[in-house]
């Protein structure tokens, strides 16, 4: 294959304020990034989560698409555990989810 030029601008060194630091950046505050940053955080690291508009959950809350997946096979064994779980088994004590009870 051949090379292939690199068009390449110079720009002038400056100083960047540092915000915060951490251990780990999660960019997006949808679902699978507040996993991301829940899980991260329970591990100990120092975690901060960007979320470009004025709420998380994506479409779940922006939307107002708030299905979850089943969290079990076709013949009702759960397979699917962890943040998910955690966060729907909250929503029923507090009556905010509706699901087929087996």
């Amino acid at each position: 294959m051949a090379d292939i030029p690199v068009t390449t601008i110079t720009e002038p060194a400056r100083k960047v304020g540092v915000f915060r630091e951490v251990d780990v950046v999660v960019v997006g505050g949808g679902p699978g990034g507040c996993a991301a940053a829940i899980a991260a955080a329970r591990n100990g690291a120092r975690t901060l989560l960007l979320e470009r508009y004025g709420h998380l959950g994506g479409m779940s809350t922006g939307g107002l698409i708030n299905i979850f997946p089943n969290l079990s096979d076709i013949s009702g064994r759960q397979h699917i555990f962890g943040i998910v779980h955690a966060l729907i088994d909250r929503l029923h004590r507090r009556g905010g989810a509706s699901f087929p009870k087996n």
